[in-house]
């Protein structure tokens, strides 16, 4: 079963119902946000946790901020940061410090040199300092920042 308007997306298969593929949509999306942006490098591996796959972890904390957000758009890096925060150290029950040491360095990373309320009461701001200007893609020079 497909969608008859473009972009003419699958919905539901022999062996995939609609939710499953809508959970799978989410964790995409999710994973774009987190993962892939370039905004968590150090914070996402603690999302993995120490469960039976990255990937059940990850669709736990999917599922999670779904259940919490209600949706996948127009999420700003602060909410996410503070959800992925609280998700961690309360749901996940990873040491806080773990957490705020990662957390802390992706959110000052480059040229980023504000901290979220959220993390105020555990992080010293850094002196800011500026990006060289690395040859290639923005996106992936977040990388190696």
């Amino acid at each position: 079963i497909y969608s008859p308007h473009a972009p003419y997306e699958v919905l539901a298969t022999k062996t995939m119902d609609f939710e499953t593929i809508q959970k799978m949509r989410r964790f995409a999306r999710y994973w774009d946000l987190v993962a892939n942006s370039g905004n968590f490098v150090r914070t996402t591996p603690l999302s993995w946790g120490n469960g039976a796959s990255p990937f059940e972890m990850f669709m736990r904390w999917c599922e999670w901020l779904y259940g919490r957000m209600g949706r996948t758009h127009a999420i700003s890096l602060n909410h996410l940061a503070e959800a992925l925060f609280e998700y961690l150290t309360m749901a996940a029950g990873i040491e806080r410090a773990k957490v705020v040491e990662a957390m802390g360095q992706d959110l000052q990373r480059g040229a980023r040199g504000d901290v979220p309320d959220f993390l105020r009461p555990y992080v010293t701001p850094r002196a800011s300092t500026r990006r060289q200007n690395t040859p290639g893609l923005r996106r992936q020079a977040w990388h190696l920042a």
